[in-house]
């Protein structure tokens, strides 16, 4: 090699050393290790807030329905009602009168004698798959009951009504108020939250996430 070709190597040898260079493996570990812990910190509190996802839209949707049938005894002056499927997912809610045994006879007949349930049949429901409604009450199992088959009458769903033991109704009067009652939905987990309903005011309070008591 010539004295002429050396600065010319050496420019070019430096050139290499001081451009754009790769990471090295040291280099690659540190990131890979500070990964490591800054999704060790962010995932596991991510993976809780999904897995708590569907109970937290159960007891929003259930609170939900309840206040709905609330507004409607408001605006129809009526009493409506709400059932749920103790041990199940389904619920429904309805105008009261539509179970009135002095309505007697068919479907349609009752109706006649009601004209507010004319036009408004039994709204029928479910929870996400998963969670469910507690079977019990601190430990008190739930009576259910079966739906008279006239008030299902002629309904898409009508049959599966029928096959659904039901709750008893949580009845909202003309004015708002209602029975002080207390339901929970539960989840695959053994998780619940329980919702609450204030007679007086017929208002619904929603729990945190629990373990249930047993």
């Amino acid at each position: 090699m010539s004295s002429r070709e050396q600065p010319w190597l050496l420019r070019a040898r430096h050139g290499e050393r001081s451009g754009v260079a790769g990471f090295t493996f040291a280099e690659l570990l540190l990131v890979l290790a500070l990964l490591l812990v800054i999704s060790g910190l962010v995932l596991p509190p991510v993976m809780r807030m999904m897995a708590d996802q569907p109970l937290k839209e159960a007891a929003e949707r259930t609170r939900a329905q309840i206040a709905t049938v609330r507004l409607k005894a408001l605006d129809s002056s009526a009493a409506w009602q709400f059932r749920f499927e103790p041990g199940g997912r389904h619920y429904l809610w309805l105008p009261l009168e539509m179970n009135s045994p002095t309505t007697g006879g068919s479907g349609a007949t009752a109706a006649s004698n009601t004209p507010t349930n004319s036009a408004l049949g039994p709204t029928f429901g479910e929870l996400p798959k998963g969670i469910q409604f507690l079977s019990d009450v601190n430990g008190v199992p739930l009576t259910v009951e079966r739906l008279p088959q006239a008030m299902v009458a002629g309904l898409p769903n009508g049959y599966e009504m029928l096959q659904v033991g039901w709750s008893a109704p949580m009845t909202f009067q003309p004015d708002g108020s209602a029975v002080d009652f207390e339901l929970a939905v539960l989840d695959a987990r053994d998780r619940q939250i329980r919702l609450v309903v204030r007679g007086f005011t017929g208002g619904v309070t929603v729990s945190s996430i629990e373990s249930r008591r047993r």
